[in-house]
């Protein structure tokens, strides 16, 4: 699955990289890009991943972490707007849609009064069952 980050996303983490750059001996970690732009730090560790395969940034990864640095920006010119990217948002709203017409369907084959009438019996099953269960006499304890 080929997986390109839009233009205003790979714009907003660049600028991140770089104010932060700016403000610290040490390049940022993808937690503190998140914590600035106030998005979940998974979502932003992997468009820095991908980012970093794009040339665009210089991902420095050690055994305990990963860190971020400016390579060649020029790059997220050739990236697609978002406009031209298939949102997440969309295809879940797709699917929440899909869910619910299923639902639809299969509630409309069952009636209200169809399914207070099973309750009832199954209620009924179930209470002849427990004086079945008081009717004999319990095992003496010792």
């Amino acid at each position: 699955m080929d997986v390109r980050p839009s233009y205003e996303d790979s714009h907003l983490i660049v600028a991140a990289v770089r104010v932060l750059s700016n403000n610290a001996t040490k390049p940022p970690t993808p937690e503190d890009v998140a914590k600035l732009l106030d998005k979940p730090p998974d979502f932003v560790r992997s468009l820095i991943i991908v980012l970093g395969s794009e040339g665009i940034l210089r991902v420095v990864e050690n055994p305990f972490e990963i860190r971020a640095e400016v390579k060649d920006y020029l790059k997220i010119e050739e990236l697609p707007r978002a406009s031209e990217v298939a949102s997440i948002k969309s295809e879940l709203d797709e699917f929440v849609k899909r869910k619910k017409q299923a639902a639809d369907e299969t509630g409309e084959s069952l009636s209200l009064d169809e399914i207070e009438k099973k309750n009832k019996e199954k209620m009924a099953r179930l209470e002849d069952e427990m004086n079945q269960m008081r009717g004999k006499n319990p095992p003496p304890i010792d």
